[in-house]
């Protein structure tokens, strides 16, 4: 144990001069974070270790090649749960391990230290996580934030984008970023421009994945999808705003049009539905065969590109006349490649199924 206190120390020690003697060599700048903290970084940056889910950025940003360590959680899920690790495969088989990587996991001070990068930049940490690293590191720690977990919050992303372009020194990228999502978000405004509450369909998320698999009960009263794309959430008659659990007898009191399920959670929901194949017979969404898979956004915080996509899905779904011009998945590729620079619909068509209407039936339930 002393050994390894003393191996940590001597380290620290080699990054604060090292760091010292950069920062003098090429000068430096202040930033401030989204933590309202005043970072003092290099001039220009040309090493960054992403902790606790922002590596998901640093694709966004096309800066891959300025990352020299990844976490272990990281180089494990590379699928399409989490699109952009289809971005970050190839470079997962070579950058070494920061840390495990997750909630509450404390990421591995030695080895960052060791590989020396100008900034740690992390996602969503509070004020003492972020002291306690860069007290461990000597290595200043940028913070970004784009909501609460499980929820979109596009106006901090927007901000959490343009801090990190002027971090990188990639403004132009991070403005490229801002004005296909101003381009989307337009477009969706103007799809559903004109309709009368009484004319918006009667909707349900449900499933909805929220650290793990979930099942019906638990819904986003501000599901931003299914808001962008004109429909009545009826979870938003509960008052509360954000991700929560519902009692199944609401359920079957709002008794919604339509049932969106999220599909990370879908074998958690068919093997519910057979057990209780009554409960959801009861639901006029499943005896109208109005049931529909959409893709899940949320793993290891929120995956921007999927939220768009799952978008026009619902959209078409709820209004097909406006939405008639639109094919979900041509569309979703699309987005894909604006955000993470590659076409990854048949990647998640493959991991959950893709966009499409869900069957009941009373022996085998959904499926």
């Amino acid at each position: 144990m002393t050994q390894c206190v003393a191996k940590l120390a001597a380290a620290f020690a080699l990054a604060a001069a090292l760091a010292a003697g950069n920062a003098a060599a090429a000068g430096s700048r202040t930033l401030s974070d989204m933590n309202s903290r005043t970072v003092t970084v290099p001039e220009t940056i040309r090493k960054v270790v992403p902790l606790s889910g922002a590596l998901r950025f640093l694709v966004y940003m096309q800066s891959l090649d300025l990352v020299s360590g990844m976490e272990r959680i990281e180089q494990r899920h590379t699928a399409a749960g989490r699109l952009y690790g289809l971005a970050t495969r190839d470079l997962a088989r070579k950058l070494p391990i920061v840390g495990e990587g997750g909630p509450g996991k404390l990421p591995d001070f030695e080895r960052i230290i060791e590989l020396g990068p100008d900034v740690i930049i992390v996602m969503g940490l509070d004020s003492s996580q972020i002291a306690n690293i860069e007290q461990k590191t000597g290595i200043p720690v940028f913070s970004l934030n784009y909501g609460a977990p499980g929820v979109l919050d596009v106006q901090s992303t927007r901000t959490a984008l343009g801090l990190l372009g002027q971090l990188l020194g990639r403004s132009g990228r991070s403005a490229q970023l801002i004005a296909e999502m101003d381009r989307l978000e337009a477009d969706f405004a103007r799809r559903t421009a004109g309709l009368e509450t009484e004319d918006r369909q009667t909707a349900y998320v449900g499933a909805v994945s929220l650290k793990g698999v979930q099942g019906i009960t638990s819904t986003d009263a501000a599901y931003a999808p299914l808001a962008w794309a004109g429909g009545k959430n009826v979870a938003a008659e509960s008052g509360k705003s954000g991700h929560l659990f519902i009692d199944p007898e609401q359920l079957l009191a709002w008794n919604p049009a339509i049932l969106f399920l999220d599909a990370a959670s879908l074998t958690t929901i068919q093997e519910d539905s057979r057990k209780r194949a009554d409960f959801y017979q009861r639901l006029q969404a499943v005896q109208k065969n109005q049931v529909y898979l959409v893709m899940p956004y949320n793993a290891y915080h929120t995956n921007i590109e999927i939220a768009y996509a799952d978008t026009y899905f619902i959209g078409k779904t709820l209004y097909p006349y406006r939405f008639q011009d639109v094919d979900p998945a041509a569309k979703a590729d699309e987005i894909f490649q604006a955000f993470i620079g590659l076409r990854g619909y048949e990647a998640l068509k493959k991991e959950y199924g893709g966009f499409r209407q869900m069957e009941f039936g009373a022996q085998h339930g959904f499926r």
